[in-house]
């Protein structure tokens, strides 16, 4: 018994033809639903960015840092002959989980033992210690607006956002066939491909939906949607859509090259397949761009496809969860998931009541609620946010002060923790070498 999961860096269900766009961006899903997969409808993270969401994919917990680190999490409970491995090249997660518990091999594309080839610039380094200092008082007095205006007057985009800061879809399959090649007997893999996170269209030489993007242009969409994304024309935010559509299209290509190595080495039929993705991204729906917001459907609401013998092959509608893989991963290999774990198995029960966290767009917890129609957001020292999906399905209209007693109901329901602690931000300087907190940088969480 072997496993694959599959996850995808800021793929949003909505823009995926088998949840209804209007593109074919995923045609490997077709490859899995003919061999009698299982499509999830309402799969949503628990988290709005990577930081959050993968370490409680990770760890079947809300804050699952310290377990991805320590354990248990979705490797501890498998069987000791089951080879172990995760693979790959997002700097976030590995500043904040340089190496999880019971992996018998992880390749972070060289991450956290990265050295520095050379010294960074001055520039950059002084644009990185500035930003420690000053962001801290930025959001306790409410200024952003104004010190975002500052920094892009003072540090140039290219000292924001650069070109290298990730692995290609092409590399990242071609590490997991190698490692693949070598394993005999059972294996548990985890796989993650970065491209359609942005910097969008960066390796991508005929983009499928799009006409080629230099570099400059590139550096210019990115660093306007993320500082002044009110200032984005129409005409500019298509052009970052067919980019980002690209390279989902550019992702789907390798991963059904991965399934084909997998095939080539006999081991396609007996093995169980989950892709998904860890969370969406936003295209100015409230505002924003990328994965900075709340967790508004966009940014949670992530594809879910499970190729395995326990599936009828069939479509459940019914709300899941990203804590829901680590159980299921136990439960496919013939072993009890852990106590700790606080999923449950995707093939069993009803409906999920979905809490999913993080908001970089702001200073205190941010906590959403999603079950039985209804979506409640609860922001520290700010009024509630309340949205009838039924009615709203895009969560324009906040209807909390309409429902107060369905507010204290969903606010009852989040534990306690949730509501004092957050997880956002990005490590101090000293606790990660300067090339990860240039590549941070790179990848948009400074700016």
């Amino acid at each position: 018994m072997s496993t694959v999961l599959i996850t995808v860096d800021a793929l949003r269900a909505g823009h995926v033809g088998q949840y209804g766009y209007q593109r074919d961006t995923l045609p490997v899903l077709d490859r899995l639903l003919d061999d009698d997969s299982t499509l999830f409808t309402a799969a949503f993270a628990n988290g709005t960015n990577t930081g959050i969401s993968v370490p409680s994919l990770l760890t079947s917990r809300y804050r699952g840092d310290e377990h991805a680190r320590d354990g248990p999490n979705i490797a501890s409970p498998l069987p000791d002959e089951v080879s172990t491995a995760g693979i790959h090249s997002n700097t976030y997660f590995a500043s904040r989980v340089p190496r999880p518990a019971d992996f018998d091999h992880f390749d972070d594309f060289g991450i956290m033992d990265s050295e520095d080839s050379g010294s960074p610039s001055a520039a950059h380094r002084l644009f990185r210690r500035t930003m420690d200092v000053v962001r801290p008082t930025v959001e306790s007095l409410g200024i952003r607006p104004l010190a975002e205006r500052i920094q892009e007057a003072v540090f140039p985009a290219s000292l924001i956002m650069e070109q290298t800061v990730y692995e290609n879809a092409e590399k990242t399959t071609d590490r997991a066939l190698e490692w693949l090649d070598g394993v005999d007997g059972d294996f548990f893999l985890w796989v993650h491909y970065m491209d359609p996170h942005r910097p969008y269209g960066i390796d991508l030489e005929d983009p499928a939906y799009a006409e080629p993007a230099d570099e400059s242009e590139i550096r210019r969409l990115m660093s306007k949607a993320g500082i002044h994304p009110e200032d984005v024309t129409e005409a500019e935010r298509r052009r970052i859509v067919d980019l980002y559509d690209s390279d989902i299209r550019y992702t789907s290509d390798h991963i059904d090259r991965f399934l084909d190595g997998l095939q080539s080495l006999g081991r396609y039929d007996e093995t169980d397949i989950i892709l998904t993705a860890d969370h969406g991204e936003e295209f100015a729906d409230h505002g924003n761009y990328y994965h900075r917001n709340r967790p508004y459907d966009e940014l949670t609401h992530v594809p879910l496809v499970v190729k395995s013998d326990r599936g009828d092959g069939g479509v459940v509608d019914d709300q899941r969860e990203l804590l829901d893989l680590a159980p299921t991963v136990a439960r496919n290999h013939g072993v009890e998931p852990p106590s700790a774990f606080r999923g449950t198995d995707l093939f069993e029960g009803g409906p999920r009541r979905v809490v999913s966290t993080g908001s970089f767009s702001d200073a205190g917890p941010v906590v959403g609620v999603r079950e039985d129609g209804w979506k409640y957001i609860a922001v520290d020292g700010e009024e509630d946010e309340l949205y009838d999906l039924r009615a709203d399905p895009k969560e324009r209209e906040n209807v909390a002060a309409d429902h107060p007693d369905r507010c204290a109901s969903f606010r009852s329901e989040i534990p306690p923790h949730l509501l004092r602690e957050t997880t956002e931000g990005v490590p101090e300087a000293d606790d990660v070498s300067e090339d990860v907190q240039k590549r941070l940088e790179e990848l948009g969480y400074m700016d």
